[in-house]
This record gives structure tokens, C-alpha cells and sequence, in this order.
């Protein structure tokens, strides 16, 4: 299967933007002349501009258009974490956007990675992070969150802070142990689009299972992607004595 349209004007103006035909500080050409130039609907050239935006390579300015800002990708979010707390602080420290939410009952698959039982409803929440500094999609994270934090669904996305901060304010009860399983995979169709990668692109996976002072049972489990270079985890490692 090809490319999406957009993908390719994204990335024929990627190659523009690159060779200096379109050089930082000035505009691309506005959606109608990217229509009539390369023959694609209004949709397809709003979605490669949108493209160009979430991977830094321009920024769009009303009543002025498309200011290329970057002729390479803008630098990548990098972070640094050697506790629990420090992952935590990464949720708190870049803005957390919400695409969609949805009610999702687990089958052997989904069980699996939230390391719950088949059957078992959970509300998922699908969201991205752009880096603080660039305003580029960094990642994508589904939240996976019980029926009874419900109450903070609406906050998502909308109200200043991270989704730990929420259920803490909630339950009163501090998350103090993280399980997390890291694996490389191929970006599926949803948060390609949304950050502005092409489909099966490759990727880092990780799965937060986050555990409350205390309790046994996960508090809630949180699926992130990472696209290929736009996020660096590092982590020191000490041996126990």
C-alpha cells in the first residue's frame, strides 16, 4: 500500500524546505496554490501543512500562513529519569493534548498488556504530548483508566496537569511504583496522522503500569509511542550491593 497523499506533499515540501527553495523566515504557499500546484484537494494540503507543523518544520500564523521555521526536523524532547518520580515529572513537564476517549472491554490481547483480567471494562483515553520548548508531537499515549475515575476524563487535555495528578487529587493516595515494559514497534494509523509520521514508521513502545501506595491492583496503565527521533529517555542504572 503507497503512501498517503499528504505524506507525499508533506514530504516533497520537506524536500523543498531542505534544498532552500523555501528558506527559514519565509511562507509557503497558501492551501488553494498548493492545490492548484500539485493537483491535491484543500483536505490533503491542510493535512501536509498540518504535517510540516507537528514535526517543526514550520509554524502557521493567521492572516500570514505557513513561516518555515527549520530546514531539518526541530530537535528531538529528551529526558531523563532514574526514579518513578522522574517519570512522573516527564507527564507533568509537556503539554497533554486529547484526541478521543472511548469505553473498551479487554480481550486476551489488551489483558495482557494492562495485566487484567478478559472482560474487564476500562476507559481509554487517547492523547499526545508536543516538547515544551519546539511545540513538536513528541509522542502518543492511550490511558487506559478505571469506570470509577471517570470524574476526571474531562480534565484531560483541558485543565493544567498530568493525568497522575488528577487520580492523585482523586484517591489521596500517591502512586509509588511503576512496571514498565519497553519494545520497539511500527506506528499504527491514528497517531501517525496525528504526529505527523508516516504509517508503520518505526517507533519506541513503552507500557507504564502505575501501582498506588499500598494496592496491589493497577491504578491505571498508560501505552506510549514514541516516533524515531523525536524522544530520548535516559536512564542510570546502579547495581544493587
Amino acid at each position: 500500500m503507497g503512501k498517503p497523499i499528504y505524506v507525499e506533499l508533506a514530504e516533497k515540501l520537506q524536500q523543498q524546505i531542505a534544498s532552500g527553495e523555501y528558506p527559514v523566515g519565509s511562507t509557503l504557499p497558501p492551501e488553494m496554490s498548493l492545490c492548484e500546484i500539485h493537483g491535491v484537494s484543500r483536505f490533503t494540503a491542510r493535512a501536509a501543512l498540518a504535517a510540516l507543523q507537528r514535526q517543526g518544520y514550520v509554524t502557521r500564523r493567521p492572516r500570514i500562513g505557513s513561516v518555515v521555521l527549520a530546514r531539518e526536523p526541530r530537535g528531538m524532547f529528551s529526558v531523563q529519569t532514574n526514579s518513578a518520580t522522574d517519570v512522573l515529572r516527564f507527564s507533568s513537564s509537556a503539554d497533554l493534548h486529547l484526541v478521543s476517549t472511548e469505553d473498551v472491554t479487554a480481550d486476551a490481547l489488551l489483558a495482557r498488556e494492562l495485566g487484567c483480567a478478559v472482560g474487564e471494562t476500562w476507559i481509554k483515553v487517547s492523547t499526545f504530548r508536543d516538547s515544551p520548548d519546539t511545540k513538536v508531537a513528541a509522542s502518543w499515549t492511550d490511558f487506559y483508566l478505571r469506570p470509577e475515575h471517570r470524574s476526571i476524563v474531562p480534565l484531560i487535555g483541558h485543565k493544567r496537569g498530568s493525568v497522575w495528578d488528577f487520580l492523585n487529587e482523586l484517591q489521596q493516595r500517591p502512586i509509588d511504583r511503576i512496571e514498565q515494559t519497553v519494545e520497539a514497534c511500527k506506528i499504527p494509523k491514528e497517531a501517525a496522522t496525528v504526529l505527523g509520521v508516516p504509517v508503520k514508521s518505526p517507533a519506541l513502545r513503552t507500557v507504564y503500569r502505575l501501582y498506588r501506595e499500598g494496592a496491589q491492583d493497577r491504578f491505571y496503565v498508560a501505552i506510549s509511542l514514541y516516533p524515531e527521533g523525536r524522544f530520548k529517555l535516559s536512564q542510570t542504572l546502579t547495581r544493587e550491593r
